[in-house]
């Protein structure tokens, strides 16, 4: 074997060559024919017999092997230890001396085979993998429920780490249950991992649902209420400092600070509806008192009627009108921003 070759061992996606049926049957055929001999083989030295025998390159020789063993039909050993196949291949590619096994996949007792097909069934509710008698291809399913929930977490992880964004512990504990399961990826630890954790990992299925659930059915309402949050308190502080919008807030703020808030929503919503109705409310009062001033200034200068009501109208119609169509806490402080500028227009105007 050469390092070149070992550097070019892909482990991704499978890139078939044209007669590639009959050189994968040819290398599992010498693989399968020593192992049943002498229980396992020598990487080496099988590239080396099959070069010999079948006239085949060693690139091809090996890469097969490789893809064997990340399909977990068989597995490296290297000093006893169980390996997986980017690791072989970076060992390999640092000394090509080391001695490499090729051993197979032990089977695990009937009984236990038995129990996890029963409990993949519940995690997928799917009743195809009860027709899946062959060991191996079985943990090739676990390995592809694996990789599938490792997937569903990493696609959250960046936006659970943003502010009031939830699960952020979760998803890492997660993350963490899948490595521990998929430590090793042969056949039989892969399936003994899943007996071993039978009820962690029922429980952790249901958690990557309601996680996945949340980010995929509410993240838009949850951005709507932060937001909300956000403008009434950056924008719209002075709101509250009345007793019952001060007590919605802090409610809100408890809610948003959940760290896995999914039995909150419903909730959630109707005090963003509850916060939404007293801040209207709130406003309304602002611009009538803005207005009942306007009226004092018209007063005081012995403003004609046409003056008061060019004057007023902004406040008192489109304003307020404004403020009763807001759907949300955003279009208010819009609607205060402005009312306050045609206020300040109307001082500075009256006064000169």
């Amino acid at each position: 074997m050469r390092k070149q070759d070992i550097e070019n061992i892909k482990l991704g996606h499978r890139q078939l060559l044209f007669d590639f049926a009959k050189e994968q049957d040819i290398v599992m055929s010498c693989i399968n024919n020593q192992i049943e001999e002498y229980g396992h083989v020598e990487l080496d030295e099988l590239v080396k017999d099959v070069r010999e025998l079948h006239d085949l390159l060693d690139v091809t020789i090996i890469q097969y092997i490789f893809w064997f063993v990340k399909d977990l039909k068989f597995h490296f050993r290297i000093d006893e230890e169980n390996l997986e196949p980017l690791e072989v291949k970076q060992i390999l590619i640092e000394s090509l001396n080391q001695s490499v096994k090729i051993v197979p996949n032990k089977s695990v007792d009937n009984s236990v085979f038995q129990d996890v097909k029963h409990l993949y069934q519940k995690l997928s509710e799917d009743n195809n993998s009860d027709d899946c008698d062959d060991q191996y291809e079985f943990a090739r399913i676990l390995a592809k429920k694996i990789k599938n929930w490792k997937d569903i977490l990493k696609s959250y992880k960046s936006a659970a780490l943003k502010p009031f964004f939830p699960f952020e512990e979760e998803i890492n504990d997660c993350m963490s249950f899948t490595n521990e399961i998929s430590a090793k990826l042969d056949s039989f630890s892969l399936i003994h991992a899943f007996y071993n954790n039978k009820d962690k990992i029922l429980e952790f299925s249901d958690d990557v649902k309601r996680i996945s659930n949340f980010y995929t059915q509410h993240i838009t309402f949850w951005e709507k209420l932060i937001q909300s949050f956000e403008e009434l308190n950056n924008n719209l502080s002075e709101l509250i400092q009345d007793s019952d919008i001060a007590a919605s807030f802090e409610k809100l703020k408890q809610i948003l600070s959940s760290s896995a808030p999914y039995n909150k929503i419903a909730e959630a919503q109707e005090l963003l509806n509850t916060i939404i109705q007293q801040c209207r409310m709130a406003l309304l009062v602002i611009i009538d008192n803005m207005i009942i001033e306007m009226e004092k200034n018209l007063d005081v200068h012995n403003a004609s009627p046409d003056l008061r009501n060019k004057s007023l109208y902004y406040l008192k119609i489109t304003i307020r009108n404004r403020i009763g169509d807001a759907i949300n806490i955003k279009s208010m402080n819009l609607c205060l921003i402005d009312a306050e500028e045609k206020f300040d227009d109307f001082l500075d105007k009256i006064k000169m």
